[in-house]
């Protein structure tokens, strides 16, 4: 498609016209009218421009709107190629260098470590996870025991009433607690090695428990024994003629009244803390924190 410095060209030299001729009849500078006719629009005046082209086109038996209409068109396209050249310089090409790629990895991995190294300080310094599944506070039983089950972080060092629990690897527990008659109070926290702990507290209610013995079992036991854990909770294991009916964590304040035909026993964490009376007398079975095994028989 032709230009408008083009058609400007064609029609002075078919009419036979130099430049020097045009410039005399229609005083206009020679060098304007080879701008004119070379399309250098960026040189030129733009308040001017349209003035001049109609002028010129006039001398030369054009039509001007036709010769604007071409001037108009070159003169877009050239501002919208000369802007984007402009925003091509201002904004810099982005080239990945392997120098720039070295840089922006060893940023990548300094970052991952201090994420890292925030995240665990931050596990380290704040309280520990602990989820109590059961018991529901405030929950009425009528047995003298109860499961203690949830999970906390495996390196959590977990107690309840101030015994420490064991905790698997993927830190789940349950615990058996022995109860007494009434409202106990379960205390069960998770402290990590910075000693923030996390605490949950359930109270849980026994009603009047036990069960009633028929004629016969009364008759067939002849051993009878009751035990109690004072000032401070333990753990215990009993077994009553060779079956264990109880394993877990006594709190302190509870008590346990027991039957069997032949032999009971019982095994403690703290023998200082749990009592026992036997044949009409009550004793200690052994010193603060010591760990003992005891069997009671009919022949005690």
């Amino acid at each position: 498609m032709k230009t408008a410095g083009e058609i400007l060209t064609e029609s002075r030299k078919s009419k036979n016209l130099t430049l020097e001729q045009a410039e005399r009849e229609t005083r206009i500078r020679k060098k304007v009218l080879k701008k004119l006719e070379d399309g250098d629009w960026t040189s030129l005046e733009p308040t001017y421009i349209k003035g001049l082209l109609k002028n010129y086109a006039n001398y030369l038996g054009l039509e001007e709107k036709r010769v604007l209409a071409f001037f108009r068109r070159e003169y877009d396209e050239k501002k919208q190629t000369d802007g984007a050249k402009r925003l091509e310089k201002i904004r810099p090409r982005f080239r990945l260098s392997p120098t720039l790629f070295t840089v922006v990895l060893i940023a990548g991995l300094i970052s991952a470590v201090v994420f890292y190294l925030f995240y665990q300080y931050q596990s380290f310094t704040a309280a520990p996870f602990l989820d109590i599944k059961e018991p529901k506070d405030n929950i009425k039983i009528s047995s003298l025991s109860v499961n203690v089950v949830g999970r906390t972080l495996n390196d959590s060092i977990l107690k309840i009433n101030g015994e420490k629990v064991q905790v698997s690897p993927g830190g789940t527990f349950s615990v058996v607690v022995g109860l007494k008659e009434g409202i106990n109070v379960l205390t069960i926290t998770a402290a990590n090695r910075f000693g923030k702990i996390n605490t949950v507290k359930r109270s849980v209610i026994v009603n009047e428990a036990g069960e009633a013995k028929t004629s016969s079992e009364k008759e067939e036991e002849v051993l009878r024994l009751k035990f109690r854990v004072v000032k401070r909770s333990t753990f215990l294991t009993i077994e009553i003629d060779g079956r264990t009916t109880f394993e877990g964590l006594m709190i302190a304040g509870s008590s346990k009244e027991l039957q069997a035909r032949e032999k009971i026993k019982i095994s403690t964490d703290d023998a200082g803390a749990t009592f026992v009376r036997f044949r009409g007398e009550e004793f200690s079975l052994g010193k603060k924190g010591e760990k003992i095994e005891r069997v009671f028989t009919t022949d005690n």
